[in-house]
């Protein structure tokens, strides 16, 4: 903000700030009135900030080899008088007047609000100024994007709004690989709207009643210094190490104000919705802390062993003279990231060596890892009893994650981690021991074992970054031998930590046992096999490519995608396979708090185990959690080495009891469990089926043009229409016109996007019964069973009305009951080669059946049902069965989660990809089905503006169907729309007893009403007609223990493809300091879309208002929130 003499103007800034820290802006109110003392600009952000005109100005030169007209404008007196700003805003509305193609620097002033855009770039969209419009360009050092730049995004749309009369439909970052990507603005006007409003709130109330709170805004902060005083002087409880925002509110409740309030407290102290446990731990730390303080003398105390012998200190091997400590540096600065320096501390004779392994490029990246790693394998090998030190995850997390960027070296990173030769010290001291330190970083722990202070000129992480760059730059070798050696003080502090830890371990401590047998030969030569079945793919897909990116052509990064995808499913397999190692060292509370694994499952005494055949029927009672586990999910057991089976999974209606089978020849099951998925299903077949595209590309046979077409993004190949031009024309006869396209395919691929109420199945099965009527073989696949089952169901129906009978097979598996069909036509079939001959018209399987080479090009068209969810990886290995691809789906709606690390758009789901963050599919690439025969208008136009382009209408009979409403009727009641019912709450995280309840009176008011449906028929509502929706589990079985028993309770995945008269929405959250870990799974956009859409008369959201204003850390957040913004909005 700033003072022009009275005038105070307001810029993103502001609002950036007031999103992350309301105290800063309190803190710039007071400091117009009053200057205070600011806090120095760190060497690293100053760098950080040169880099960032660097890259601006490299994009400016670009632009202006590329533009017909490049504006700048000057900006050079805006900050000292507002006749300068106001001189530079009216050139730049000069500017877009007059069209030129791009405006630098462009300055954008409506009322008290201005900035500085760093590009306006002119599109062909209308608007008050012609038949052209602008939109807005920011460029931002981060590889990647963050919401703090949305904002900004959003500020710059917002004012040029005003100046074109239009808002802007996309705004851009160009970010530091020099990638450009895209975002809606209405995906995030919303949200914004409500950041300026309360942020002006603020202003006109002259609020200044904010208390300093630790954010991730502090260390740039030019206030933390006033702020770290304060919270010094008032013995602030954010002090105590490891404490939470929500942990802290507890306290404050409960009347414990301070650090040493806390220390002095009885452990038997109860403080209200605080685990005792929880407390404790946090009253014993700050006891720990405030001691120090007092004493100026560290403080440790050790915890109680680990009963199960495999936590805390009983994590550490006998030492070894041959142990190895190792630390890393990377560069966050360089696209993409770049790991720059590996360096192993060692012991060699009577003396200890430092030996670092540098890279300064991704060439040299990967040359240092295999550096690296032979060295660490070659040092176990010869050494078979050491171990390898670190500190905390992020060298694991590097290894692992440089192993899939690269495609190298896996045998010997498995090996690493499966013989358990990585020692994280961090877990150690954690879950060991308690010291006196605010924070348990190792430049803290350092206080115990090296008590003088470093006197490297490198000091901290970010410190080696900025003299790596100025090496980069200058080329002065005496930089990097000062990088090295902090590396060696940080590789050096972890062995001096290890020694210490040793000095102060309990003597009963049992030593941590690794698993010293090298690998069998079978498995080292499986693993480097695969890599180097990849060798002759690089030497002909990548070797040949221009070394700078800047001169590839399509055709490049083609190639480039194509090698990206021979190792797609290994990639994606490493996290299944190391989340089964790190699942065997859980405890039961791990697994509670984990998504993925049903935790603390206790038997059923009401019903014990029983034999049948040669397995135990087990029935374990479900303590109150949230997890991704289902039904039919193939598990195993956590906290244990063991990786039997756990088959035939069932868990109940109310997530209470899950009963399973486990096999007789094992021993009986213990009265508590937890269980977690079991390893990947096998992929070779869809390995080898990519192989065999890719050979094919290289080879230029053209085999698979359909998938080539997908991969190229090209427009679909139709016998008469026009490559570019639209597909069909979206009128009335939308499913014959479709039918006739697909038909048409001449060996390409076509897009059909469904959404909510559009009839995706129905035309998926019309269109397959036409080409079987025809007489095409066509597959039929998706991401589940239960998909292709539900597909199978609309063709038979759609058969036997036209009178048509055909031959079909079902591939199904015994052990997996889902995946049965039973259909007329359509048998279920186990054996594969009783399928892959021709008998069968319409085959339907998984991407297993399609990608086996015997289903080789043996079919004419292959649909694949929610293509959404079905990862590209997966599409091109199935695609080689066949000439044409179908894909029906809906990017909109619910996703698939990717697990691996994937480099490029190697890892998107094959919709994600195509459509590249569109919202709805461009006319000339595929059908949009534009009918929603669900939705009454009023609730169809919010799904339709809130997520489509406002392309999707409704058919005009779904106006009859509405709620009458008698006199009395609950208040948030309407006939029909959307509509908003904030309820407030406290502490809640996956479930909320006054959402419940209110929800409970709703639903109650609700069956004394009545609605009309498309004919205008009566009639009276029951619980038939009301859909209950929440996004956890938790939240789900709370419902159904308030709401009548036949009441249709769920979560999104359970109702997707069902409607009903009415939809009530649960949220459950409280606010941000409540939400769970692994919110984007169950808490975004496409799921809030997929629920609401569910009503054929009326949505209704229930939430907290908080969540309306919550601080989003990822973009999918802000588009989840921006949509509970527009629900509210369009409530009102």
């Amino acid at each position: 903000m700033k003072k022009f003499k009275v005038e105070v103007l307001y810029s993103a800034t502001d609002l950036v700030n007031f999103t992350q820290c309301e105290h800063r802006v309190t803190m710039d109110m007071v400091n117009l009135e009053t200057p205070m003392e600011k806090a120095p600009d760190s060497e690293e952000l100053e760098f950080i900030q040169n880099r960032g005109y660097d890259h601006e100005h490299d994009y400016v030169k670009r632009l202006k080899s590329e533009s017909k007209s490049l504006v700048e404008i000057s900006t050079e007196d805006c900050g000292r008088d507002i006749a300068s700003l106001n001189s530079s805003a009216a050139d730049t509305a000069e500017a877009m007047k007059k069209g030129a193609d791009i405006i630098y620097q462009a300055v954008l002033r409506d009322d008290c609000w201005y900035g500085y855009a760093d590009f306006l770039r002119r599109v062909s969209k209308s608007s008050i100024l012609g038949n052209y419009s602008y939109e807005v360009v920011d460029t931002k050092l981060a590889r990647t994007a963050k919401p703090v730049y949305i904002i900004q995004l959003c500020f710059y749309s917002d004012l040029l709004t005003r100046l074109q009369g239009r808002e802007p439909e996309m705004c851009s970052l160009v970010l530091g690989d020099k990638r450009e990507e895209k975002f809606r603005f209405s995906d995030f006007s919303k949200y914004y709207a409500s950041i300026k409003r309360r942020f002006k709130e603020k202003i006109d109330r002259n609020d200044r009643s904010t208390v300093p709170e630790p954010c991730e805004l502090c260390d740039k902060c030019i206030w933390r210094e006033i702020c770290n005083r304060q919270w010094e002087e008032s013995d602030h409880l954010c002090r105590v190490a490891n404490i939470t925002k929500l942990q802290i509110n507890k306290l404050r409740d409960a009347d414990v104000h301070t650090l040493t309030d806390l220390a002095q407290l009885s452990e038997n102290t109860r403080i209200p919705k605080m685990n005792p446990d929880i407390f404790n731990k946090l009253r014993h730390q700050a006891a720990l802390q405030h001691k120090k303080l007092k004493t100026g003398e560290n403080q440790f105390e050790l915890l109680p062993p680990d009963p199960e012998g495999i936590r805390g200190f009983a994590r550490l091997p006998k030492p070894d003279d041959s142990d190895l400590f190792f630390d890393m540096e990377g560069d966050p600065l360089e696209p993409g990231g770049l790991e720059y320096l590996f360096g192993i501390y060692f012991k060699r004779g009577n003396t200890h060596q430092f030996k670092p392994f540098w890279g300064h490029d991704r060439t040299g990246e990967k040359k240092a890892f295999e550096d690296f790693m032979d060295f660490v394998s070659d040092h176990l090998k010869k050494h078979p009893n050491a171990h390898v030190y670190h500190y905390a995850h992020y060298e694991e997390s590097a290894i692992k994650r440089l192993m899939c960027l690269h495609g190298t070296r896996e045998a010997e990173v498995d090996n690493l981690l499966r013989r358990r030769k990585l020692v994280d010290l961090y877990k150690v001291v954690r879950e060991g021991m308690r010291v006196s330190e605010p924070s348990y970083s190792i430049k803290n722990m350092e206080a115990f074992y090296m008590p003088d202070a470093r006197d490297g000129e490198v000091k901290t992480a970010m410190g080696s970054v900025i003299y790596y760059e100025r090496w980069r730059q200058e080329k002065d070798n005496v930089l990097l031998k000062q990088i090295a050696d902090y590396n060696e003080d940080d590789c050096r502090s972890t062995f001096l930590l290890r020694e210490w830890l040793l000095s102060v371990r309990p003597p009963q401590t049992n030593w941590f046992k690794s698993d010293e047998s090298m690998p069998s030969n079978k498995t080292e030569e499986m693993l480097t096999g695969a890599e180097r079945m990849l060798v002759p793919y690089r030497e002909d897909l990548i070797d040949p490519l221009p070394e700078n990116r800047d001169d590839w052509n399509a055709e490049h990064f083609l190639n480039e995608l194509i090698y990206f995808l021979l190792d797609f499913h290994r990639r994606e397999d490493k996290p299944g396979y190391w989340a089964l190692f790190t699942r065997a060292e859980m405890t039961d509370e791990d697994a509670l708090e984990d998504a993925d694994c049903l935790g603390a499952l206790r038997i059923d005494k009401n019903h014990p185990p029983f034999p049948d055949k040669r397995s135990y029927v087990y029935t374990y009672k479900i303590p109150e959690q949230d997890s991704k586990i289902k039904t039919g999910t193939q598990c195993v057991r956590v906290g244990v080495e063991s990786r039997d089976p756990i088959n035939h999974l069932e868990i109940d209606e109310q997530y209470t009891i899950a009963t399973f089978t486990y096999s007789n020849k094992r021993p009986p099951l213990p009265d508590v469990i937890s269980i977690g998925p079991s390893a990947p299903l096998d992929n070779r077949k869809l390995r080898e089926a990519i192989r065999r595209f890719a050979d094919s590309y290289i080879a230029g046979i053209g085999n698979y043009k359909a998938i080539l077409d997908l991969l190229q993004r090209k427009p679909p190949e139709i016998d008469g229409i026009k490559a570019g031009a639209s597909i069909i024309e979206e009128t009335s006869d939308m499913l014959q016109q479709t039918i006739h396209c697909i038909e048409k395919l001449k060996g390409s691929c076509v897009s059909i996007q469904g959404p909510p109420g559009s009839g995706k199945t129905y035309t998926g099965g019309h269109i397959i019964v036409d080409l079987l009527q025809k007489g095409y073989r066509v597959g039929v696949t998706s991401n589940s069973h239960k998909a292709i089952n539900n597909l199978l169901l609309k063709v038979e129906e759609i058969a036997e009305s036209v009178g048509f009978h055909f031959s079909g097979a079902k591939k199904s598996t015994g052990v997996n009951e889902d995946s049965f069909f039973a259909g007329k036509m359509i048998k279920d079939v186990e054996d594969n080669a009783a399928i892959e001959n021709d008998s069968y018209k319409l085959v339907a399987g998984t991407a297993w059946l399609f990608s086996r080479e015997e289903m080789d090009s043996r079919l004419d068209y292959l649909v694949v049902d929610e293509a959404g969810q079905v990862s590209l990886g997966n599409l091109v290995a199935m695609g080689t069965s066949t000439k044409n691809i179908v894909l029906l789906g809906d990017q909109m709606q619910l996703g698939r989660p990717i697990q691996g690390v994937h480099p490029g758009d190697s890892g998107l789901s094959t919709l994600d990809y195509l459509m590249q963050g569109r919202a709805t599919i461009p006319p000339e690439m595929g059908i949009f089905l534009a009918t929603s025969w669900r939705m009454h208008p009023d609730v169809c136009r919010f799904i339709s503006d809130a997520v489509y382009d406002g392309r999707l209408i409704p058919e005009k009979e779904n106006a009859k169907q509405k709620l009458l409403l008698k006199n009395g009727h609950h208040p948030i009641l309407k006939p029909s729309g959307v509509v908003y019912l904030p309820v407030a709450h406290d502490d809640c995280s996956q479930s909320s007893d006054e959402e419940a309840a209110a929800i409970d009176e709703i639903y109650e008011n609700l069956l004394d009403q009545y609605y009309t449906d498309k004919s205008g028929k009566e009639h009276k509502i029951s619980g038939e007609n009301i859909l209950v929706v929440a996004p956890y589990n938790m939240q789900v079985n709370l419902l159904k223990r308030v709401l009548p028993f036949s009441a249709r309770v769920g979560t999104v995945d359970k109702f997707q493809g069902q409607e009903a008269e009415v939809v009530i929405v649960s949220m459950a959250t409280s606010s941000e300091d409540d939400l769970p870990r692994y919110i984007e799974f169950l808490y975004s956009k496409n799921r809030l879309n997929v629920a609401l859409s569910r009503a054929k008369c009326l949505s209704i959201l229930v939430a907290n208002p908080n969540l309306m204003s919550i601080r989003c850390r990822t973009i999918d957040q802000m588009k989840l929130v921006n949509t509970l913004c527009w629900v509210r909005e369009y409530s009102n």
